[in-house]
């Protein structure tokens, strides 16, 4: 699959071109602009024809052109209409801003696809990127908002807009009024409303107009029935006014409906006249260029076949017909929504059944120009079900990797019912959205029948990858048999890298659940080279190893940064898929042991995840690691806290197969505090048989856990029984970040029983796996007090070279010296920026805005503005609450 990102429009993020022909409203735009200074938001809406697009055109020059003024500008359609698709909309029209994101966009972009708790705490870094140009002052123009329908996206618009620097000020056009929290902010000021009643034209606008398309001849009386018959509907006038070229004075012209509702009909009726008066030639260039969004040169030739499409845009837009222009360097154009409806009516009704091949064509020249997802909508609207399944196989990867899960839904979902069900293509992407919610149990069913289809098509590379992620869902629900099946299917197969990859870090994986060493290192060293001639794969396949499964494992440690290494060198920077590269690094610092390093690394993976709660596995992988390094710290009620977390964070799919394994990593937490009453509240669940869904490893943990409590009870006889038990199981099956090692424990009991020669051995057989990586950390996970009693008991005995020795255990004594413990970290779901964090100190000092502002050279208004948000991000509903909050971290 295709996994580069579709381009966007070319005229999406373009503010549209005023004609020169516009009627200038200088009282209108000077109200407006006086407002906005100290608005969040400022709503035009209006019904269609009323000049909402026109006037924040004007509302745009005007604000450019202040000091530090910077505008962006999105063009909304019915493919925005959904909570990821709105918001990179939004990310790509701020991206000429170039602003200074904490985390790269895509990577937030990836979380926001609902309006949950998580999605809205994930709009963090975006809200701080915005506030970080405090000189400057950001218009947002949202044009066409009535496109969006999708409650979660309203509603993640709704969150950005009320927790909105002051630097921001978002403007809407929209032809219904939006749900969004439109009361509080009027109540509080901060709303600029403006609806047809502002829009109306009068005497004065009409004169204009009229002066401008040369209707000097027309009286005022005339204008005045006009303005009567039209409301002031802007577009009903200018139509009006175009037909009265030919007309008598003594009103000869038709006779009209009267009021807003009438609006449509009277627009068609004009609109009908419009159409007849241009030559037959150019009425049906019109009528065929309808089914686009946008009229370029390229897509209008494409569609109606004419080679001179540049001069016949150029020919129209002078003609002044309802039309839009998008692009100065080149005529991209965009009918008004009214009049490109009447025209698609039309062409139905002229040439009926020609709209899907005019599609089909569209969907032809986007697919040349490599916009797959603007080709696709067309492709369904043709009734082309097998190019749009394809476009959507093209585009998959990245849209999942973005977070466009829905969107690819839905775009299947308009695919017949019947003829989904016959086709593999369709179970595949099924299978990768279900994979993306780790739904493994919907996404193995999808998988298996893609595969069934595509072997039995013959369609072998098809086949390979549905195997592929078949075998990763059986790995992950503990059927072995089944993925070690997978394995053995696609040995002898002569794969390209990118598809060998897969199959790679499934042999990792699988070898780490079954016990297998040296069948992972053999897949961990293939899939290193293998991704480095198809750099493209490391997201998934390596950026998935970042959660802690293969730290501990003896030989990996080298091959792991060899993978480190390959996704810090990709020249095109950070994309989607690096969520999990810091978390990466962080366990790979824990691992060295190196406490400097280490903490630093994890305050930078605790930061990324205060900013993208959403992505499940990073929480749960940054919070097991916080957790470890909370209990080295000696703070075993917080470390306790972060894997409660973990549990938390944990899906129902994920959760039926991995709960206990997180259990597991608490025992371990509990055994370093010697909390011998906790970890018995443990033993239960941990010491059960496993369930279908788990892997052998907690057979290996039920065994050693229950060591661990009796060693901690000094039943010596029976901590040696279970612990003997442990390692010989932990040859078989190990996890060492979560289990830990049985042959420490079980040269702890040996001390315990005065056999320290017997201690030496099992101690000297840990140290030699981990010196082979450097990889102590997992070291500092057993007891104090234990460990040095073990040092004590083995002195002399052990293999290990003196130096050696020596340098491990200063390297360990190191984490323990004082004053070394970093400032403990801000919560990882505490949402504000820095500056607002200034804010709420001088706040909780006492100080009044007055006070504050002066403090932090703000103004007045600004500091209302960041005390409110800091209510909003916090829940809180007053200034007290908020100073006890801040005390209390």
């Amino acid at each position: 699959m295709d996994a580069s990102p579709p381009p966007a429009p070319p005229g999406k993020y373009r503010i549209p071109r005023a004609r020169r022909d516009v009627v200038a409203r200088p009282e209108l735009l000077a109200r407006v602009l006086a407002q906005a200074d100290q608005a969040r938001l400022v709503l035009v809406q209006a019904p269609a024809g009323f000049g909402k697009t026109t006037l924040l055109v004007q509302l745009c020059a005007a604000l450019a052109a202040a000091p530090g003024g910077e505008v962006v500008w999105v063009s909304l359609d019915a493919e925005d209409n959904d909570t990821n698709r709105l918001f990179a909309a939004l990310f790509g029209a701020l991206a000429p801003l170039q602003l200074p994101w904490a985390v790269p966009p895509d990577t937030v972009l990836a979380q926001l696809q609902d309006a949950s708790p998580a999605a809205r705490t994930a709009l963090g870094p975006l809200i701080d990127a915005l506030g970080a140009r405090r000189q400057a002052r950001i218009a947002l123009v949202l044009d066409d908002l009535h496109h969006v329908t999708d409650a979660a996206a309203l509603q993640l618009l709704d969150t950005l807009i009320a927790r909105a620097p002051p630097e921001l000020c978002v403007f809407i056009g929209s032809r219904v009024t939006p749900p969004l929290s439109l009361a509080r902010w009027r109540v509080g000021g901060e709303l600029v409303e403006l609806g047809f009643e502002d829009l109306q034209f009068d005497l004065g606008a009409a004169q204009s107009l009229c002066r401008l398309r040369g209707l000097e001849a027309l009286s005022d009386d005339a204008l005045r029935a006009a303005l009567a018959r039209t409301h002031g509907w802007a577009a009903g006038l200018q139509l009006v006014l175009g037909s009265a070229r030919g007309t008598r004075g003594d009103g000869g012209a038709p006779p009209l409906p009267i009021g807003p509702a009438a609006h449509r009909h009277l627009f068609d009726y004009f609109a009908q006249e419009v159409l007849a008066g241009l030559p037959p030639p150019l009425q049906d260039f019109v009528l065929h260029g309808s089914v686009l969004p946008e009229l370029s040169p390229a897509l209008c030739q494409a569609v109606t076949g004419r080679a001179d499409a540049t001069a016949v845009l150029d020919g129209l837009y002078g003609r002044q017909l309802f039309l839009t222009a998008l692009d100065e360097t080149q005529p991209v154009l965009r009918f008004h929504d009214l009049f490109r409806d009447f025209l698609r009516g039309e062409l139905e009704r002229r040439q009926p059944g020609l709209a899907p091949e005019l599609h089909a064509r569209a969907a032809a020249a986007q697919t040349q120009a490599g916009r797959i997802d603007r080709a696709v909508p067309h492709w369904l609207a043709a009734g082309r079900w097998s190019e749009a399944l394809a476009g959507l196989r093209r585009i998959a990867d990245s849209l999942l990797a973005e977070g466009g899960t829905q969107r690819l839904e839905r775009w299947m979902d308009q695919l017949p019912p019947d003829w989904r069900e016959q086709h593999a293509e369709v179970a595949l992407l099924r299978g990768l959205c279900a994979w993306s919610r780790w739904d493994w149990l919907r996404a193995r069913d999808e998988f298996q029948r893609s595969h069934d289809a595509f072997e039995r098509d013959g369609r072998g590379d098809d086949r390979f990858l549905a195997l592929g992620m078949l075998g990763a869902c059986h790995n992950a629900m503990g059927d072995m048999q089944r993925c070690q099946a997978a394995l053995q299917a696609a040995a002898g197969a002569d794969l390209p890298a990118a598809l060998q990859v897969a199959f790679d870090s499934l042999g990792s994986w699988h070898g780490l659940a079954r016990g297998d060493t040296a069948g992972l290192l053999r897949s961990l060293d293939a899939m290193a080279g293998n991704a480095a001639l198809a750099p493209q794969t490391r997201y998934p396949n390596i950026v998935d190893m970042g959660y802690g499964h293969f730290i501990g494992v003896p030989g990996a440690r080298p091959l792991m940064e060899r993978l480190q290494r390959l996704c810090r060198s990709r020249a095109s920077g950070p994309g989607p898929g690096e969520v999990q590269v810091p978390a990466l690094d962080a366990w790979l610092a824990f691992w060295h042991a190196e406490p400097a390093p280490a903490r630093e690394a994890l305050q930078t993976l605790l930061q990324l995840q205060r900013h993208l709660p959403g992505a499940v596995m990073l929480t749960i992988g940054a919070q097991h690691l916080n957790g470890l390094h909370l209990a080295v710290q000696g703070r075993t009620a917080e470390a306790l806290a972060a894997l409660e977390q973990v549990q938390q964070t944990m899906t129902a799919g994920h959760s039926s197969g991995w709960r206990r394994t997180y259990l597991h990593v608490q025992a371990r937490i509990l055994w370093r505090a010697g909390d011998a009453e906790a970890l018995a509240a443990l033993l239960p669940e941990l010491a059960a048989p496993r369930s279908a869904r788990e892997w052998p490893v907690l057979d290996t943990g039920a065994a050693l856990v229950q060591g661990l409590h009796a060693l901690l009870r000094d039943e010596l006889a029976a901590a040696r029984t279970h612990l003997e038990r442990a390692v010989q199981l932990q040859r078989q099956a190990s996890l060492p970040a979560f289990i830990g090692d049985a042959r420490l424990a079980l040269a702890a009991c040996c001390v315990a029983q005065q056999q320290p020669d017997q201690a030496a051995a099992w101690l000297d057989e840990a140290l030699a796996d981990a010196a082979r990586d450097e990889g102590w950390g997992l070291l500092l996970l057993e007891p104090p007090a234990r460990l040095r009693a073990l040092w004590q008991a083995t002195e002399g005995r052990l293999q290990l070279p003196a130096a050696t020795l020596a340098a491990l255990r200063q390297r360990l004594a190191a984490w323990q010296q004082g004053g070394e413990a970093p400032a403990r970290p801000a919560p990882a779901d505490d949402p504000l920026s820095e500056r607002e964090r200034e804010v709420l100190a001088l706040l909780a000092e006492g100080r009044s805005n007055k006070l504050i502002a002066r403090a932090l050279d703000l103004s007045p208004h600004t500091v209302k503005r960041h005390v409110a948000n800091i209510l909003t991000k916090l829940a809180l509903d007053s200034r007290t609450q908020a100073a006890a909050y801040w005390h209390r971290q």
